[in-house]
């Protein structure tokens, strides 16, 4: 401080405090936050909304007050949080998470948060709204803490976890969420160890994370995202996905690092049943033509390189339909499962299997393959297929037709070989059924 500048007493700063208009300081509050705010009377009119709330609406402030929450967001829309609304109008401060899409059409989790509006005599009047997307809040959140004294209980009791750390990784916070989600015992102990202790790195998949933050401690970015899966003390297995951020000083030196994590286990659980679901037959549970054409398009190029062998077994039922005709196609479902698993119990442990369709299935042999382990896994199937078959306690018969191509002799061009084993499925029928043919070279 220069000898010459005067020197203001803590009275004298409180008298310019107090000279604050109410205005300003909402003001002060609603521009530097960064976050969408609105204030919303019982009867769900806008009273009051910020910049940045108008122009995800590409309205200015003045054309959105005096509107209801059903004018902006639609009926519809507002059917999904109004029971949230209820809630704060009943005097409960509420905070959830929602899919919005941003004013640069892109979609984004947003984390909202309604807080009652009381008037003089303690009744609710409406309710403040607030929004935040993560990157806001990590970037705005010494902000929000100087605006308002209630960010330490937002933390708390955000559906994120919450960990802040210094420039070497040292936890200087922790909420108990993160706690909760890590699988550590408590809070108590970790201010002061090493994030990267605390993380065990052999239950880690990757050091993608540790690479984010190294990354943020050098300075090379100032936020990033990471994300992490790893299995928990008591075997749970987490899929986190982390939004870091990094606070410099007036030199760019960091001070300080920020985590935000969320659990997004739920997604990563419905991806995978996606996935299976897109790759798998969803009566029997084997794979579906196209993930099977998938798996024979490798194994036939791994053959091509290694000088290997693919024997392809294509597989008809023999009097499915009568039995599907007569019993029922609930019935028929059951048949066609308990053949799922009867194939499954006659392969080996590496080999693939699919059903096309109806009554259709392949069996993909890449590993030592010869004419009598062909011979032999084939004869099994029919076999055990032509075993009865109990259904609502009746025994019901069918058997098999199975069609063998193999590359070499023949070519390695997936339509060819299954064209092959479908051609050679329909001699081993005319030939009498329930019996094994091999597609001529010639």
């Amino acid at each position: 401080m220069m000898q010459d500048e005067p020197q203001l007493s803590r009275s004298s700063v409180a008298t310019r405090k107090e000279a604050w208009s109410k205005a300003e300081l909402l003001d002060l509050v609603t521009r530097s936050a960064g976050a969408t705010m609105a204030v919303i009377d019982r009867h769900l009119v806008m009273i009051y909304v910020n910049e940045e709330y108008a122009r995800w609406f590409e309205m200015s402030p003045a054309q959105l007050v005096g509107k209801t929450l059903v004018d902006v967001y639609g009926e519809q829309d507002c059917a999904r949080f109004m029971p949230f609304v209820e809630r704060v109008l009943r005097g409960e401060r509420v905070q959830y998470q929602r899919m919005l899409r941003t004013p640069y059409g892109f979609d984004e989790w947003r984390a909202i948060c309604l807080t009652p509006w009381h008037n003089s005599q303690g009744a609710i009047d409406g309710f403040i709204t607030t929004a935040l997307d993560v990157h806001e809040l990590q970037v705005t959140m010494n902000a929000l803490r100087a605006a308002n004294q209630r960010l330490s209980s937002h933390m708390e009791n955000s559906p994120l976890a919450v960990l802040e750390m210094d420039h070497k990784l040292q936890l200087l916070h922790c909420s108990q969420r993160a706690v909760q989600l890590m699988g550590w015992l408590h809070v108590a102990g970790l201010e002061g160890r090493l994030l990267t202790d605390l993380l065990d790195p052999a239950a880690m998949d990757d050091n993608s994370l540790q690479q984010a933050l190294q990354r943020l401690q050098l300075g090379e970015e100032s936020q990033n995202r990471a994300e992490t899966s790893f299995v928990r003390s008591d075997g749970t297995e987490v899929h986190c996905e982390w939004f870091n951020s990094a606070l410099t000083d007036g030199e760019g030196q960091v001070t300080s690092i920020m985590a935000l994590v969320q659990d997004v286990s739920a997604k990563m659980q419905i991806a995978r049943q996606q996935h299976y679901l897109a790759n798998h037959d969803s009566l029997t549970g084997l794979l579906n033509r196209a993930a099977f054409q998938g798996r024979l398009e490798k194994s036939l190029v791994q053959a091509r390189h290694s000088k290997g062998s693919v024997a392809l077994l294509f597989i008809d039922l023999d009097g499915f339909k009568r039995v599907n005709d007569a019993e029922g196609h609930r019935a028929g479902d059951e048949v066609l499962r308990i053949v799922a698993q009867r194939i499954a119990s006659t392969v080996r442990a590496g080999d693939t299997m699919a059903r096309l369709g109806g009554d259709e299935f392949l069996v993909m042999l890449d590993q030592e393959v010869t004419r009598d382990v062909t011979d032999t896994i084939g004869h099994r199937i029919i076999e055990a297929l032509h075993l009865p078959m109990t259904v609502d306690g009746r025994d019901l018969r069918i058997g098999a037709s199975i069609g063998v191509a193999m590359h070499p002799p023949m070519e390695g061009d997936i339509d060819a070989l299954m064209n092959r084993a479908d051609q050679a499925m329909y001699s081993a029928k005319r030939a009498g059924k329930g019996r094994l043919h091999y597609a001529q070279t010639a």
